[in-house]
């Protein structure tokens, strides 16, 4: 996995990352004292398709 951007919000950390497969997927990885840290899957698009040709 690839991280796109990383964006301070005032809930945590908004992190875009693209997978081997193609998708890019957004995260959030809140700011909080639990543990262990754990993020959220916000969004996850499809795999990218290959352009023909």
């Amino acid at each position: 996995m690839t991280v796109l951007s990383r964006h301070p919000t005032s809930q945590g950390e908004v992190v875009y990352t693209r997978c081997l497969c193609g998708s890019v997927g957004v995260r959030l990885r809140p700011s909080t004292t639990k543990r262990p840290p754990h993020e959220v899957l916000l969004a996850q698009g499809p795999p990218a398709v290959p352009l023909p040709g």
